[in-house]
Formats: structure tokens, sequence, C-alpha cells
């Protein structure tokens, strides 16, 4: 395991390059780092939050409400509060995995539709920005908080919301916005080949895992659920299950990590992985490649971001070396 960055402010919102060699995070409430993993260079990126890599290796982040692109060539506002309706501020930007899109929210935009309907007016909306056109659009797409997960294909992602009624549902979307089908449960997060879905139940405790062919309408999904051991602490964190392959997630369920086979039901403790600090931020996230963890871990005076190698068991009994918003 390799100590990557430390601080006494915390380690979170952590984000991957396309290449997985490249970490990107906040050191503290707001300020943006950079880090690589195989030579331990670390750079100061600059005040912002939700920070992303794109294809090019720059960073997109949050700031006042806007969102940035800092790249070598300097400084470029991609979405500014005056894009997109009335002002409306922007957030919690998501970059997608070909490092091509980034999506996020455009919060209090004008609905004429709700306004017809004697309803609230302004709703928070899903945007997107492709990076090479860099015009940014409103999708369809309403937006009451939750996580956001890209497929790896980067043509849907998957966003959950709090419903008052029905508890919380995962959205299926296209990347422009076009609703594709309702799951329930919270903090999703797509395999590898797209075709599952791991979320959790409201009260934690187990997994469910959807599965879809194709369409990821009503029709076109299957349900499994996962028991979680007994011993566990059946508690529910921000840090969505993260896939190792088509076949295992790694599961934090507050006092311990749990790999999940799902073609068996079957759970293993995973001792091995130091628990992550527990926040409503993005603090446990596996490379592109899925070779890599990087999770934020408790030390004497703060945290630290520390980086552990993945896949085959083997790999990590013997380890000793080197995407919230709401």
């Amino acid at each position: 395991m390799k100590r990557i960055d430390a601080s006494k402010d915390g380690i979170f919102d952590i984000a991957w390059s396309k290449d997985s060699t490249w970490l990107t995070y906040l050191n503290g409430a707001a300020n943006v780092r950079m880090a690589n993993i195989e030579s331990g260079e670390i750079r100061e990126i600059g005040q912002g939050t939700s920070p992303g890599i794109t294809d090019q290796m720059g960073i997109v982040l949050e700031r006042n409400d806007e969102i940035v692109l800092i790249s070598g060539k300097g400084e470029k506002t991609l979405v500014s509060k005056k894009d997109l309706l009335r002002d409306a501020p922007k957030r919690g930007p998501v970059v997608s995995p070909a490092g091509d899109m980034v999506v996020g929210v455009a919060c209090n935009v004008f609905d004429k539709e709700s306004e017809l309907k004697n309803a609230y007016a302004f709703r928070h909306f899903l945007f997107g920005v492709p990076l090479d056109s860099g015009k940014p659009f409103v999708t369809g797409e309403q937006w009451y908080g939750g996580t956001l997960c890209w497929f790896p294909d980067g043509d849907r992602l998957a966003h959950f919301e709090f419903d008052s009624t029905a508890g919380p549902q995962t959205h299926i979307v296209s990347k422009t916005g076009e609703r594709l089908g309702s799951l329930a449960g919270m903090y999703p997060a797509a395999s590898p080949d797209g075709k599952r879905i791991a979320v959790r139940p409201r009260a934690g405790g187990s997994l469910v895992v959807y599965s879809s062919k194709e369409t990821w309408g009503d029709q076109d999904v299957e349900t499994s659920v996962m028991r979680i051991p007994a011993q566990s602490s059946g508690k529910v964190s921000a840090n969505p299950p993260v896939w190792l392959d088509t076949r295992f997630v790694l599961l934090d369920e507050g006092q311990a990590i749990w790999r999940i086979d799902t073609k068996r039901d079957k759970a293993e403790e995973m001792k091995k992985i130091p628990l992550p600090v527990q926040r409503r931020k993005r603090s446990m996230v596996a490379s592109p490649n899925r070779e890599w963890l990087a999770l934020e871990v408790p030390a004497d005076e703060g945290t630290e971001l520390r980086v552990l190698p993945l896949g085959r068991s083997s790999h990590i009994e013997n380890a000793h070396f080197v995407c919230y918003f709401g």
C-alpha cells in the first residue's frame, strides 16, 4: 500500500484519470490537488470542489457556482452562471469515462411546464457539456440530490434521489437526459460490462444487483439480493459499491469491507483493506482498469490518501507497496 497524500482536514471527492495513473481530489474543504500514483508527484490545482480528469489531463471542477476547466492552456469557464437560463448555479460536475464530456446539475432552472401546473416553477436539472464543442445543454431529467455515476460506455448514467413516498430511487438516463428506467435503491454503481447496477437498499444489510441485457426498461431487468453476513454492522455509507469485475463488488458496510460473489451470493471479508473514512463524499474509488483502489483512511493527525493493488486475491494478500452532490 502506498501513501499518496495527507491532510488534517480530510481527503475526499477522489476521481481517477482514464489511464489509471493520476488521481484528483480535495485536500481539505476546497483545495484541489492532482497526484501521480507511480511517481508520487503532487500538483496544486487551486480552489474548487467536485474535481474530475479529462481525456487531455485537464481538471474540471466547480467554483463559485460555475464549472471550470484547468489545463496546460490555462483556465476556461465551461459553464457559467449566465449559461442555461436565469443565472442558474452549476454544480457537481462528473467527467465521463472517456473524459470527453461533463454532466452536472443546473440549480433553480425555470420550468414552464411546472409553472403551468401551478407547481414550484424552478427545478434542478441535469446538464451536459461536450468538451470538444464546449456548448452546454440542459436535459429534461430533473434532479433531487443523491450521487451520479456513468456507465463504462459513456452513453448512459445513473443517479439516485429520495422520493418522499417511494423511498430512494435510482434512475437510468442517456447522456442527453432521456429516462430509460428506474430502480429502487441508492448509491448506484455500474459494472465494468455495463450490464449490472449495484445499489444499497435504504436499510442496509444487503446489496441489490439489477441486471439488464439492453434497455433497462421495466421488462428487461432482473433483480438479485446479496446478503451481508450477520456480524456486519449493516451501516449504509455514501461510498457506492465498487465493482472489481463482472462477478465481484467491494462493499463498505461501516465496520468491515466485504467482497460479494454476485453469482453465488457469497460474502468474504477483506481484512487486508483498511476501512475508508465514512462521509457523504467519495472516499473509496477503484481505478478504471480495476487494478487499484484509492481510499481515504484515518491517520494520527487527520486522514491519508492511500492506493493499494486490487484484482486477484493474491495481490491483496501480498500488498506491501505502492464519483456527492446533494
